[in-house]
């Protein structure tokens, strides 16, 4: 069995695209979404109405989603002024979708397993296997056992996630993680959007790949740059060079 994943879109369309298209020629038997469709991009409506379009597409939140959903600038105070500048992104990125797009992000799942054979898990969320994001992550700067600690006795044979925006496949003991992300933009110096392919090959063995799709970036970026983001020359500067705006502040 087949698997294509993708993930963090962050509301930008000519990036999702390119990725579907090429998707679209792995001849997957499922396709998944691994959250963060929205935010920190100028087309969050656009996005989930493509996503809602795709066949046999499954698709799991994310935590700027629920940013979004949950009104969460109505919930915390801001911590710094990044997070104030996030909060308002959210509660804009919400004045720009329709109810019915809001509730079908509100109804998404927190993860998903898949069991090509009985005993034999492929385990999908987007932060880690117990928490969103907000809270905990698995960056590629976590030692083997800091990651044990983050999966907190998940079981699964092989795991993917997203939300870390540079993807990697990485063994951990017995179990393989697989960073799918991102769509939208990169935090690992390729500005290149990316996938990735997980295939059951059938008695208990794996195959995890990532992969990158070329991508003329500069009208994108251009677009966000002067879109009605604040702070869009941010955004337009991620797309452009594929690490993040702040580079001595990494969210993760």
């Amino acid at each position: 069995m087949k698997f294509a994943l993708y993930s963090d879109i962050h509301a930008q369309v000519p990036q999702l695209e390119a990725v579907q298209a090429a998707v679209d020629e792995e001849n997957a038997d499922k396709e998944i979404v691994v959250g963060d469709l929205i935010m920190l991009g100028p087309d969050p409506g656009a996005v989930v109405d493509n996503i809602r379009e795709r066949r046999d597409c499954d698709v799991i939140v994310g935590n700027l989603d629920l940013w979004v959903v949950n009104k969460r600038w109505e919930t915390h105070e801001p911590k710094s002024p990044h997070q104030a500048w996030m909060f308002e992104m959210a509660k804009q990125t919400r004045e720009r979708m329709t109810e019915d797009q809001l509730h079908w992000l509100r109804l998404l799942p927190f993860s998903m397993t898949y069991m090509p054979e009985p005993g034999h898990e492929f385990l999908v969320f987007h932060g880690t296997p117990h928490e969103i994001g907000d809270e905990s992550a698995l960056p590629a700067r976590l030692s083997d056992d800091e990651v044990r600690q983050q999966l907190d006795g998940a079981t699964a044979e092989i795991m993917a996630h997203g939300h870390i925006h540079g993807p990697s496949v990485r063994n951990v003991g017995e179990q393989t993680i697989v960073c799918v992300a991102a769509v939208g933009m990169s935090w690992d110096g390729d500005p290149r959007p990316a996938y990735a392919v997980v295939e059951y090959l059938g008695d208990g063995r794996w195959n995890a790949e990532v992969k990158r799709v070329e991508f003329a970036c500069e009208e994108q970026a251009s677009y966000n740059e002067n879109s009605w983001i604040e702070h869009g020359d941010r955004i337009a500067g991620m797309i452009r060079s594929g690490t993040f705006w702040n580079p001595s502040h990494m969210p993760h």
